[in-house]
């Protein structure tokens, strides 16, 4: 399951839930403002920026179009 870390007002994180419907990929967002996903962030990245997407054990921060089909590639993901 792909989760994208993402704020309404933060354009990078709208062209990342884009990006991945365009690929046809379901995912689930969380709100990076709520403090219990603040901190994950922090934890998976030691950063507070977002988008933060998390497929499979990897994490891709900011809009990293080509990381995060890396990443999809590394988890088997099946690309639409």
């Amino acid at each position: 399951m792909i989760q994208i870390y993402s704020a309404d007002t933060c354009i990078w994180c709208r062209k990342m839930k884009s990006y991945l419907t365009e690929k046809g990929l379901d995912f689930r967002s969380l709100d990076a403002a709520e403090p219990e996903n603040a901190e994950a962030i922090f934890q998976m990245t030691g950063q507070r920026g977002f988008p933060v997407t998390v497929i499979g054990s990897k994490a891709v921060v900011g809009y990293d179009t080509e990381a995060v089909d890396k990443a999809l590639e590394d988890a088997g993901s099946v690309e639409g």
